[in-house]
């Protein structure tokens, strides 16, 4: 087995290959709400991005996969294994670095206010993430995506409505975790990525159309219910 901090560092060196990979493209970006099951993501056909516990949705597989907390990899890591075997996964480094497998690369993480590093250098620098959604949408920056649409993103207001997902509800969802501060995330982000389109096209979603602009899936999607 090769020593850890060398097998990490050839990690680090390989992410570059996914720089502008996918330049001027169209990206989905899948979150975990109880309304991703309104607008399925194999309605879509553009490259998807699958996040945290997206391996419990049957039936349909991402182009990439992101997670950023340690107690997903507790809980699922196993299963996600096993579910993604051939996906590129991305975590951060060192919280997942108990995580190994087939096919991770590691962005390191950092802390504090939102920063945007240069673009080609996201994943090797790393960079501030408030929730999920915010690192799946600097790797899909770093890729070259030019449009990101977002389904699966609920964030209904209230107590326990944040470990709401499409599969039931998530015990172990931090209780420091606050709509608030994810809101705070995707503003500072999308403020920063110019010539970058975000659109949030779930069904009864509750994040402010300020913070998040919306469209109607339909316009993307190739069937329509």
């Amino acid at each position: 087995m090769s020593h850890p901090v060398r097998w990490l560092c050839i990690t680090s060196w390989m992410v570059n290959k996914f720089y502008d990979i996918h330049k001027g493209e169209t990206c989905l970006l899948v979150g975990n709400g109880s309304n991703l099951l309104a607008t399925p993501p194999e309605w879509f056909e553009c490259p998807s991005f699958g996040l945290n516990t997206i391996h419990l949705y049957k039936g349909w597989k991402p182009d990439y996969y992101v997670a950023v907390d340690y107690v997903l990899y507790e809980e699922f890591g196993a299963a996600i294994n096993t579910a993604f075997p051939d996906i590129p996964k991305f975590v951060p480094t060192p919280t997942a670095d108990k995580w190994t497998g087939e096919n991770f690369y590691r962005f390191p993480k950092k802390t504090g206010d939102i920063k945007m590093p240069r673009r080609e250098n996201v994943l090797k620098d790393g960079f501030v993430y408030y929730n999920v959604m915010n690192a799946a949408m600097m790797i899909a920056w770093h890729m070259g995506f030019t449009r990101m649409l977002m389904i699966g993103v609920e964030q209904k207001q209230g107590a326990g409505e944040l470990a709401k997902h499409f599969w039931g509800v998530d015990e172990l969802t931090p209780a420091s975790q606050t709509d608030e501060h994810w809101n705070l995330g995707y503003s500072g982000i999308i403020r920063a990525m110019s010539g970058v389109d975000v659109l949030n096209i779930s069904e009864k979603t509750y994040v402010p159309e300020h913070i998040l602009p919306r469209d109607d899936w339909r316009k993307y999607a190739k069937v329509t219910a």
